[in-house]
């Protein structure tokens, strides 16, 4: 009779890596930034008829864009937001309005939205403002209502929203 081996080792790994996505942002002092002031680079808020205006990039920049869309997310059961690429969007609740308190070993876990040069555009179904912060490093991070926004590494691919409820960040709504 042949016997049948079971490898553990995937969900372990999986756990590993989750427990280290939950370490890297254990809130040590070394975490938290100054308070940036938001930036007046690009705004972007739902007109009336449900269609977007977008303002124009600050003097200087180089064309492109950023797009901000709404998904339906089968797995959470709630529409969601996610980037250009359909990977989902977090917000961390140690943030607060204009402010990001993910630097460092969290921001490697939980990468900031980041803010090319170009237009932010909100596509069908985000209903609120996007904008733009700086960041301590100087970096530009992209908000939602003020919220800056993060992807989550252990998310692979287009539908994936293994961070939320992780180490206080969650999913993005509309």
């Amino acid at each position: 009779m042949r016997r049948r081996h079971i490898s553990v080792l995937a969900p372990m790994s999986a756990l590993v890596a989750a427990s280290i996505g939950l370490s890297a942002c254990g809130g040590g002092s070394n975490e938290v930034t100054p308070s940036p002031s938001l930036s007046a680079v690009t705004t972007v808020r739902p007109s009336p008829s449900g269609s977007t205006a977008t303002t124009s990039p600050a003097a200087g920049s180089t064309t492109g864009s950023l797009t901000v869309q709404a998904s339906n997310d089968a797995t959470l059961g709630k529409t969601i937001l996610v980037n250009a690429q359909g990977i989902t969007l977090y917000r961390y609740d140690r943030d607060s309005a204009g402010t990001s308190n993910c630097t460092g070993s969290c921001a490697t876990v939980w990468p900031p939205l980041a803010a090319a040069a170009g237009t932010l555009t909100a596509g069908s179904g985000v209903t609120g403002t996007l904008a733009t912060i700086s960041r301590a490093d100087g970096s530009k991070q992209v908000t939602y209502n003020g919220m800056p926004l993060y992807t989550f590494e252990q998310d692979a691919k287009p539908g994936d929203a293994t961070g939320d409820g992780v180490n206080s960040f969650h999913v993005v709504t509309p």
